[in-house]
């Protein structure tokens, strides 16, 4: 399997993610988010003060993860950290573009490494998240 991104192939400032892939924050989505993590948050069961329903605050881990999937890096690859920063939060009914950008390539210990940051907005242009990913590169053959 050969149709990974090279660790060779990318630069610090690249833009990663071209475009950025989109995500449907639906009703079904943000319900199983929340069955399997027994969330209880009274918040997110009713509508908020404009009539919207909002969704998980770290529902943000499964979008940014399902838009870094649509590049993947060779197999063995690690997700080493992550962080996030909240704007606001998002809500049923809007469609979320992830971008993610090559801060920083180094290695450590014989393995590559990339740090990213990442900006999500909603089909508005609106901030939801941004936040920094640091990923062990896979070995490639």
């Amino acid at each position: 399997m050969n149709d990974y991104v090279k660790y060779g192939s990318m630069n610090e400032g690249d833009n990663f993610l071209d475009p950025p892939p989109a995500f449907d924050v639906t009703e079904n989505v943000v319900n199983k988010y929340i069955a399997s993590t027994n969330d209880s948050t009274l918040e997110l069961t009713g509508l908020n003060a404009t009539g919207k329903r909002i969704a998980p605050p770290m529902l943000a881990a499964v979008y940014v993860i399902d838009a870094l999937r649509t590049r993947v890096g060779p197999p063995g690859g690690i997700h080493a950290k992550q962080q996030f920063k909240f704007h606001r939060p998002a809500v049923i009914g809007e469609t979320l573009f992830t971008s993610a950008v090559v801060l920083k390539m180094y290695e450590r210990k014989g393995r590559n490494y990339v740090e990213m940051t990442t900006e999500t907005k909603n089909q508005h242009g609106e901030l939801i998240t941004s936040g920094m990913i640091t990923r062990i590169w896979g070995k490639e053959s």
